[in-house]
């Protein structure tokens, strides 16, 4: 098959949308109590990214033989602890969305599949970004990013929960960003709908900046944040979301600035938490570094080593100066 740029975007959108369709059956399967949803424990989750990942890299494997392929799940821990219900449902539910009978060991290899090691192009999978929201019902993102020669090359992130528009938050929910190096970034309703550019809020001061950040507080450092925004004088409030959502909510112009600070002094971001948000972000106009400021390293493997945390923003004057505040409040601390 071609490596064309038009062929790699309709593969990951295509895997972005059939990723889509086993999260949101895994919910449909699900307690709507939470009480009951909670004894549960990880099971949905469990059986939603190992069923993501196995359709995605269905498709990944049959068009581009010889990528390669980094994504955070193996079929080991899958086999150990599906179980008879577990496996039976990840079948049956894989199956319906690929449109033919499979088995387990089908599915497992899916899963496991990896390609060459050393490629042109390296798929960066998260087939579930944001669990915790994911078993709240509220935002989590499938997450497929291409790294080519190891730099962010294409990006697709599904975001079944994130309304089609924000303003009408009871309304329809489920976007589709698409992006790709020299291509922009483009936004649709995952259920269908009219294709529109996704551009970021260029022209906003840090007076009337919205700040992101994550709903899990083990994710980052909040008060540091809360002092960036203070010293900055950055007033148009602070919004969490679940997930790599946060790097289409910035693409698409609805907050300025998403900050991740490193939530333990020698943690590491892992690189599929983020390649795929980078090039929506970057290709609608924004700017992704790490908080000094330096570009994001995809080359180093599985991990972000040479990078402190990561800082996505609408880019220009804006960006730096998030940057110097940061480094303001640190060297004060």
């Amino acid at each position: 098959m071609s490596d064309s740029i038009d062929r790699i975007l309709e593969i990951a959108a295509d895997a972005g949308r059939a990723a889509s369709q086993i999260c949101r059956a895994v919910l449909a399967e699900a307690p709507a109590s939470p009480d009951a949803m909670a004894k549960l424990g990880k099971e949905p989750v469990t059986v939603a990214d190992y069923g993501s990942q196995a359709v995605i890299l269905r498709l990944v494997q049959a068009a581009f033989p010889g990528h390669g392929v980094i994504s955070e799940e193996g079929s080991a821990h899958l086999r150990e602890s599906a179980g008879d219900a577990g496996a039976e449902q990840i079948v049956r539910l894989v199956g319906q969305v690929v449109g033919e009978a499979v088995d387990f060991d089908q599915v497992c290899a899916w899963i496991d599949h990896e390609g060459p090691a050393e490629a042109e192009y390296t798929w960066a999978i998260d087939p579930i970004d944001g669990t915790k929201g994911f078993l709240r019902r509220e935002q989590y993102a499938v997450a497929i990013g291409l790294l080519r020669h190891g730099k962010p090359y294409a990006g697709v992130m599904a975001c079944p929960n994130l309304p089609v528009d924000l303003a009408l938050p009871d309304g329809p929910c489920g976007v589709l960003f698409v992006a790709a190096e020299g291509r922009g970034c483009t936004r649709v309703a995952l259920d269908g709908g009219a294709t529109e550019p996704a551009k970021v809020n260029a022209e906003a001061t840090l007076a009337a900046a919205r700040v992101l950040g994550s709903v899990e507080s083990a994710h980052g450092d909040p008060k540091m944040v809360v002092a960036a925004m203070e010293r900055l004088g950055i007033g148009g409030g602070f919004v969490r979301y679940d997930s790599q959502v946060k790097y289409g909510v910035v693409a698409q112009g609805a907050a300025e600035i998403y900050v991740r600070p490193r939530s333990k002094p020698e943690y590491r971001e892992n690189i599929w938490d983020h390649a795929a948000g980078v090039v929506v972000c970057e290709q609608a106009g924004g700017r992704v570094t790490d908080l000094d400021g330096k570009e994001l390293d995809f080359s180093r493997g599985k991990k972000l080593t040479e990078n402190r945390g990561v800082l996505a923003t609408s880019g220009g004057a804006l960006h730096d100066a998030v940057v110097a505040g940061i480094a303001a409040i640190e060297a004060r601390a």
